[in-house]
């Protein structure tokens, strides 16, 4: 029974440690043909959607993974003053259309050659069913084999239960600035993310990897 016990204080602690951050698998991935390799001065990264505070973290956590990487990257929040956007300080974008016109108008004239968007595609809650286990242990006083039909067994059972994870789908796309093409795009899953913080470090460290992966980026 002692080791029982302790197995299972075991089991609970691999499955916390474990537990401690999100997982994101990059699930499709596409270069456009023939595009050579280039280096790029100043790449922006940008999160399309209305919530600042989670624009801002993952933009600000891609960043900081293309900098280690030796790329300079620049945040959409921090080159695009918060009230052009935000005139109402309520955390959500104004109007979209003013986001699309910086974009369009301002970003050569910043230097920012290369443009790395991100967005928010789909997100899934799923229930998964954890079966319990069963242990079998004899009793001390233990009964020889020719009278095993005496021997009883104490069961040690641990009921099944079920646990909810959420998944998170995002698009990932960069662009060439200067001819406005599309030159690589990956979508990605990220698996139960635990707050904000876990999945910008998950996803950004994932897309990150994967785009200069790509072999299109000369550092």
């Amino acid at each position: 029974m002692k080791k029982i016990f302790l197995s299972a204080i075991l089991i609970s602690a691999i499955c916390y440690f474990s537990s401690c951050s999100s997982v994101t698998d990059i699930s499709g991935t596409w270069v456009k043909p023939a595009t050579p390799a280039r280096k790029y001065s100043k790449i922006v990264v940008i999160g399309m959607m209305d919530d600042i505070v989670k624009k801002s973290t993952i933009e600000n956590s891609i960043v900081k993974d293309l900098r280690s990487k030796g790329i300079n990257a620049v945040a959409g929040s921090n080159i695009m003053p918060e009230n052009l956007y935000d005139a109402d300080k309520n955390g959500l974008i104004d109007d979209k259309d003013k986001d699309k016109a910086l974009i369009a108008s301002d970003l050569k004239d910043q230097g920012v050659d290369g443009a790395f968007i991100f967005s928010l595609t789909d997100t899934k809650e799923q229930e998964h069913y954890v079966p319990g286990t069963t242990y079998y242990q004899p009793y001390t006083g233990y009964y020889p084999f020719y009278n095993y039909f005496y021997t009883s067994y104490e069961r040690v059972h641990t009921p099944g239960y079920i646990t909810k994870s959420t998944n998170v789908f995002y698009a990932s796309n960069f662009y060439n600035v200067s001819t406005g093409d599309l030159i690589w795009s990956a979508q990605s899953e990220t698996i139960n993310p635990l707050s904000l913080n876990d999945f910008a470090k998950s996803y950004s460290s994932a897309v990150v990897d994967d785009f200069l992966n790509s072999g299109l980026i000369i550092k």
